[in-house]
């Protein structure tokens, strides 16, 4: 009971302590930033009905943008691969569905991307070189899975960023 205890604390102090980094690193890179947002998975893991929605709305146009989907997980993610079902909604109504694997291991299951202790994020392009129209974009995520509740992904994001 007292390890579970302690386990939990340890993880809330991580999680706060990647809300922190984050938010820097936004601050940090925003100037190529579009849009940017996460959402947090349970803690008790992702169901596969549950949906993570984003919305904004895009004023800077004509330019090629990179959509990039955002994947902070810790060490306790029990695959090397992520499977994602992404619908896109724009400005006009029209809605695309997307399935997206990304990879979290290299092949000898070191994670891949940045990060710090036991938590990671790994930014995954999903729509290079866009150009978008003006108005609101939605964008709805799914775990695309097979486990009715996936373990080890804390948050998941979307970020929009001019092409440099």
């Amino acid at each position: 009971m007292v390890k579970e205890i302690v386990h939990r604390t340890h993880q809330k102090r991580i999680r706060i302590l990647s809300a922190a980094l984050l938010l820097l690193l936004i601050v940090a890179c925003s100037h190529n930033s579009v849009y940017s947002n996460y959402q947090p998975i349970a803690e008790a893991g992702w169901n596969k009905d549950s949906v993570a929605r984003f919305s904004g709305d895009i004023t800077e146009t004509g330019m090629p943008c990179n959509v990039l989907v955002n994947i902070r997980h810790n060490n306790t993610y029990p695959y090397q691969n992520f499977w994602l079902f992404i619908a896109t909604t724009s400005p006009d109504g029209k809605t695309t569905q997307d399935t997206i694997e990304c990879y979290l291991t290299d092949n000898r299951g070191k994670w891949l991307g940045s990060g710090l202790s036991s938590v990671y994020n790994m930014p995954v392009l999903f729509k290079p070189n866009t150009v978008l129209k003006p108005g609101k974009y939605t964008f709805a995520i799914r775990q695309g899975m097979r486990d009715d509740v996936l373990t080890g992904i804390t948050d998941i994001g979307i970020e929009i960023e001019k092409n440099k």
